[in-house]
């Protein structure tokens, strides 16, 4: 996010705007490009953001919020929640705005949670019992207490709550030991200790008070010349928090000498095996300070590996301003590499790995910098848009300033990025088409988080975009889909119910793909629970499974399908795909 009277480096931007040109030609001459279509209205999702009231007078007015996709009734379809915040910004963000809706000074629609039936969303009554009045940031989503039926966390500008699963289409609030006022942005769960539990790491942003803080019209805090609210620089930053569960739904802190000890302002966190070792590594992207980069030490210990990875700065050895985060094998070598996204008039990242958590800085090699300038980064995700076994990219953008509009100067409402990744060429790195990829892409809109899902059940991903103030945008994707689809559900027994940090290796037609299951990827959500890849061969000649446990799964000439594979039995399930493949197929027979 911004830092107050920060200078951005506008220097590059006659860099920017000349291969901003050369990429948009380039765009144009790609071939099968995507179509993603909003079809939010058509789909029964009718849900109004509030973030404030739009004039962004304090820093807590401009993150937006996240949710999840997950399937908490075991239905089979992905159901849908959308965090919310309020309509107006008092001076104890802590709990006067919550005694303020429940007197009934403004009608607050609250949190909504979705049922999904027949690719619709309808309401659930009070959210299923996640109706507590917050200043809503996002959710994590996870079995935490292995009993078959996915619980939730919400984060917040206090307090957090951790919502239990009844099994009977409820949630039930339960003391955790997840509770705090503070600011708490994204949350990741991993299984640091091995112990089938899943532990939780929750990023914190600024201690915010704002009768502490001075608003546009103090002459205190500027952007380019304009009048802004200030922070986060200058302001106070919130310690991160990582709990371990006990596995009787009660957690408590850990590794707190250890953890983010700066008190820097956490935005996102994913937890990503960039080791190989089966056990994932918490990555942190900050804003205005060194990103963070937690790997596994003996003992169950933590040590920060940013700087000495690489994965801490730019290329240049600066402190970004992080926002989103998100990971993949971008280049199918074996490795996951990472992704941020940055303030505008800065450059988004891309870390590549090179083995043993070490990265370096390949954003401008792989086409993903100089088209970025021109846009602030919300949430990054990586997903196989077109079904070619390659990760693409879609990037949300929206701006925190309306005063930089009202100016004239930067818009508030920004189209959003998707770059085709050319890895089936040879040449590795990546080509923007957004507004050529579907009426979709050419929303524009003040966007912040991104879910990933494949919510129709047709063996392709698609996404929901938040907005700030304003309906989602629900992106089906219409393909074309170049390669028939396997989606797999995974069922720990000796890991955990939901295990995230599960390895997927599916080899199809010559390619390899590499593929970690895990929950929080983009910023503020929880994404789809299962593994979607692509088969180029038509076929699966082999997937295999290495469980957080350790244990392998191997299957052999697997075709195309959604399958359920549980640790120890193995196939315990398996439906039909009707994809965009065989669709299109069936359309012209």
């Amino acid at each position: 996010m911004t830092r107050a009277c920060q200078n951005h480096r506008t220097g590059f931007a006659a860099l920017a705007a000349a291969l901003w040109i050369v990429l948009a030609g380039a765009s144009s001459a790609t071939a099968q490009l995507p179509r993603l279509v909003d079809v939010r209205p058509e789909s029964g999702i009718d849900f109004e953001h509030q973030y404030g009231d739009g004039e962004a007078l304090y820093i807590s007015e401009s993150g937006g919020s996240g949710g999840a996709w997950f399937d908490f009734d075991i239905d089979g379809a992905l159901d849908l929640l959308l965090i919310n915040a309020f309509p107006d910004f008092s001076e104890d963000p802590h709990g006067a705005p919550a005694a303020a809706a429940a007197a009934g000074h403004y009608d607050w629609g609250g949190h909504l949670l979705l049922r999904a039936s027949s690719n619709r969303y309808t309401p659930v009554e009070k959210a299923g019992g996640m109706d507590d009045l917050v200043w809503g940031s996002g959710a994590a989503v996870a079995d935490v207490d292995n009993d078959g039926f996915p619980d939730v966390f919400i984060s917040a500008i206090g307090p957090d709550w951790f919502y239990r699963n009844n099994g009977d289409g409820t949630f039930s609030k339960q003391p955790s030991g997840l509770e705090s006022d503070t600011w708490s942005t994204t949350a990741t769960f991993n299984d640091w200790d091995g112990d089938g539990f899943l532990d939780l790491y929750v990023t914190k942003y600024v201690d915010f008070y704002a009768e502490h803080i001075p608003v546009p019209g103090d002459g205190s805090c500027f952007y380019r010349g304009i009048e802004v609210f200030c922070g986060p620089e200058g302001l106070v930053g919130e310690r991160d928090v990582f709990y371990r569960n006990h596995g009787d739904g009660s957690f408590s802190p850990w590794l707190q000498e250890v953890v983010d000890p700066e008190e820097t302002y956490g935005f996102a966190a994913i937890s990503v095996d960039c080791d190989n070792d089966q056990r994932q590594e918490v990555y942190v992207a900050n804003d205005s300070n060194i990103n963070l980069l937690y790997r596994w030490a003996d003992q169950n210990e933590a040590e920060d590996w940013a700087l000495f990875g690489g994965a801490g700065y730019s290329v240049d050895g600066r402190e970004q301003a992080g926002m989103g985060a998100t990971a993949a094998d971008v280049d199918g070598d074996g490795l996951t590499d990472i992704f941020v996204t940055n303030f505008q008039n800065d450059y988004n990242t891309l870390y590549r790995n090179r083995g043993h958590c070490t990265f370096t800085d390949e954003a401008t090699s792989y086409g993903l910098a100089a088209g970025s300038f021109p846009f602030m980064g919300w949430a990054p995700m990586f997903f196989d848009v077109d079904g070619d076994g390659d990760q693409d990219l879609y990037i949300a953008n929206g701006h925190i300033h309306p005063q930089m509009e009202y100016a004239g100067l930067e818009t508030f409402d920004q189209r959003n990025l998707l770059y085709i990744n050319q890895l089936e060429t040879g040449a590795p790195g990546f080509v923007e088409v957004g507004e050529d990829a579907g009426a979709g892409m050419s929303i524009i809109s003040p966007s912040r988080a991104v879910m990933r899902g494949d919510y129709d059940n047709d063996g392709d991903a698609d996404l929901l975009d938040t907005t700030i103030n304003d309906q989602p945008i629900l992106l089906r994707n219409e393909g074309p889909i170049q390669n028939p689809a396997l989606l797999l559900t995974l069922v720990g027994r000796d890991s955990s119910r939901s295990p995230y940090g599960a390895r997927v290796v599916v080899t199809s037609g010559g390619m390899v793909q590499h593929v970690e299951l895990r929950d929080s990827d983009g910023y503020a959500v929880s994404n789809d629970p299962r593994v979607l890849t692509h088969l180029p061969g038509g076929i699966a000649d082999r997937v295999e499974i290495t469980w957080p446990s350790g244990r392998v799964s191997t299957l052999s000439d697997v075709e195309p399908a959604w399958l359920v594979i549980d640790e120890i039995r193995g196939e315990i399930a398996r439906t039909a795909l009707v994809s965009t493949v065989e669709a299109e197929d069936n359309d012209e027979r």
